[in-house]
């Protein structure tokens, strides 16, 4: 366990034991679709300090939410990945950014290409009678995302692991503003802002099933 304790039996404060530190589910979610070197963790918490952030993921790994992987080929890597245990967070992740999706942001806060995927899992909404299946991969920046959707089921993996009907590639804010403003596809590509490969329809269709909050 962590240091600080509530001293509560309660497993929301015992949960808060494990979690509850600064910065924690933050490292958490940028590890929710797959493993991350700690230089990549860096640029998805810019805002940690390093020792802070290697703290952390001391606690966490020692606490049995994280643990320790190889990365490679072609150059071998030391990364960190969550464990079956800690993967169990997902759902709690999701409902806390469903709920958050309601709290205005700064406008200079940033967001990063993990924040926003988990965002697209909390707010992906089929309609009522059902969605086709349908395949994007996300490029956003040097971040790779295959997203699947089925039905009621959506699912977010890094890295390329199937092949899609569309890829798009745009950094955070274009993506965002394709799901919360009147921003299209086509718009986006248009302006520049968005390059899609595969079927522009498919992609565009994508967009429609990640709906804002009421």
């Amino acid at each position: 366990m962590s240091q600080r304790t509530y001293e509560d039996a309660c497993g929301a404060a015992l949960a808060m034991d494990v979690v509850g530190e600064r910065w924690a589910l933050l490292v958490v979610r940028e590890l929710l679709f797959g493993p991350k070197r700690f230089r990549d963790l860096r640029v998805g918490v810019p805002k940690v300090s390093q020792n802070v952030l290697s703290q952390r993921l001391k606690e966490l790994e020692s606490n049995g939410v994280v643990r320790r992987v190889e990365l490679g080929p072609p150059v071998s890597s030391q990364a960190y990945e969550l464990t079956e245990w800690g993967q169990q967070l997902e759902p709690a992740l999701i409902a806390l950014a469903r709920w958050g999706a309601h709290v205005p942001a700064a406008p200079e806060a940033d967001r990063s290409a993990d924040a926003f995927m988990l965002l697209v899992k909390a707010l992906y909404s089929p309609p009522a009678t059902g969605a086709p299946k349908t395949s994007v991969r996300l490029l956003i920046g040097a971040d790779s995302f295959d997203v699947q959707v089925d039905g009621p089921s959506i699912k977010v993996a890094r890295g390329a692991h199937h092949e899609p009907d569309a890829i798009v590639r745009g950094d955070v804010r274009t993506l965002w503003n394709l799901i919360f403003t009147d921003m299209t596809v086509a718009s986006a590509i248009e302006a520049g802002v968005v390059d899609v490969t595969g079927d522009q329809a498919e992609a565009q269709h994508f967009f429609t099933l990640i709906r804002p909050p009421a």
